[in-house]
Order: structure tokens, then sequence, then C-alpha cells
């Protein structure tokens, strides 16, 4: 009785919170395929690693990653230790989820570098499946707020690399193998030219993770994901939390 309660008590704040964020917050919202999450599970692992912890709170300024992301990122680099590879991150706006990656690379020590790519001028290669965006958004970042948060972290495994992904820089990362990656570029264009230049490059259990897929305003990313479903040399799973992670199952043909 109690658990009916609790979960009709649950869909009803539900229903109130979608209807603010609809309302007031978020016009993209789509009743026939939006709603507010909220998982009933309790467990909160994040709670158990105060390194996470204490980096989180350190980098919390420069990111928009809620601390569910966050945890997953710091989790899955975890996973990936006995694969060959360096890290890389498209979408760096000012630094958060990446120097959280480097943190937990030198942590497990790991001798990798975590390539963090951004053209510090806001998104590129909006197109008609991007409604919400039309370019330059999330300019209000640069190098140096980047390097400054590395430099506090004291971090050394951390390389910048400022331009377009992949058209302007990539030359710089020839010959680079890529265990894990996290791509947080918002659009559908920008999401699939990075994808199809990482791909080729990560070896079978190697990790992408697509930081947009569950939200309103990033319509192209989902669409990117849905498509990425139908290969055959890859796992992607949906995440509540707003992510979608692909797994690769076996190496380039």
């Amino acid at each position: 009785m109690a658990g009916s309660v609790a979960r009709t008590a649950q869909r009803q704040l539900g229903h109130l919170l979608f209807w603010v964020r609809r309302n007031f917050t978020e016009p993209t919202l789509d009743p026939d395929r939006d709603s507010v999450v909220l998982p009933v599970a309790t467990y909160s692992p994040w709670l158990l690693d105060d390194d996470f912890l204490r980096v989180r709170d350190a980098v919390s300024l420069h990111t928009l990653v809620d601390q569910f992301r966050c945890w997953e990122l710091w989790h899955l680099a975890g996973q990936v230790q006995a694969i060959e590879g360096d890290f890389l991150e498209v979408g760096v706006w000012r630094g958060g989820t990446g120097c959280l990656l480097a943190s937990r690379v030198a942590m497990l020590g790991l001798g990798a570098t975590v390539h963090l790519c951004d053209t510090f001028e806001g998104v590129v290669k909006a197109t008609g499946a991007d409604s919400h965006y039309q370019g330059g958004e999330h300019a209000d970042t640069s190098e140096s707020l980047v390097r400054g948060l590395a430099d506090a972290l004291d971090l050394n495994n951390i390389e910048l690399h400022r331009g377009i992904f992949p058209d302007d820089v990539t030359g710089d990362l020839d010959g680079h193998r890529f265990r894990f990656a996290h791509i947080d570029v918002d659009v559908y264009e920008s999401g699939r030219r990075s994808f199809e230049w990482l791909w080729p490059r990560m070896p079978a259990g190697g990790i992408v993770v697509f930081d947009d897929f569950g939200f309103s305003t990033t319509r192209g990313i989902a669409q990117l994901c849905h498509e990425l479903e139908s290969r055959t040399d890859a796992v992607v799973l949906q995440n509540l939390n707003g992510h979608a992670v692909v797994v690769k199952t076996r190496p380039a043909d």
C-alpha cells in the first residue's frame, strides 16, 4: 500500500515538474516524447567515493554537467583500464568534465593523455536537425579558464586543441588511439563528424559517451544516437541520466 502511494505521489510530482518546465523554462518540451524522469533507485555510489566528491566540487563552476553524469564519466573511465589508448573530449566549455576525467586518469595511474578539443567560440555545425541552436552558443569560455582549472588541480596529463573538430585539429592527433571519449557538442552534424573520425581509432571495448542524448534542446544528438543503434560493432545504452553510452564490441573490419 505504502509503495503504491509513493509511486502515485512520484507520478503526480513528475507531471507537475513537467508542466512547470514546459511552460516556464523549457518551451521545447514535447508531451508526446518528453517527461520529467524520476527514477526510484536510491543507491548513490558517488557518496562512497571521496576523491570523486572532492574533484566534482573543484570543477563545479566549470561545467554544466550534473553530478549524475559526472559520476558516470568518472566511473566509466575506470572501466577501460585494460584497454590501450588516450582519452578524448570534444566540447570542453570551461574544462570541468575534461579536468574531472584527467583527474581520474591520473589517480588510476593510466599514463594516458586527455585531449580536450574545442573552438572556444561556441557551438558549430548547427543544422535543421538542431532547432534550439543557431551556432555560437556557449562561447563564454577561453583556453585560459581551462588551463587555470587544470593548474589548480595540478594536472599535467592534458593537451588542449583549439579549432573545429575534426576539421582543424586532428592533424595533431594522427597516430593516436582512444580508449574513451566524451562528446559534448550539442548538435547533430558536429556529433556525427566527431564520432566518424573517432570510431576507427578506438579498440574493441572502447567507450563513447554522448552527453546530450536525453534533453529536449539537443534533439539532433538523440537522432544520431538512434542511428548508431543499427551498427553491428556497437552496443548503444540509453541512460536515464541523459547520456547515451556507445561501447565498441569488435575491431573495425
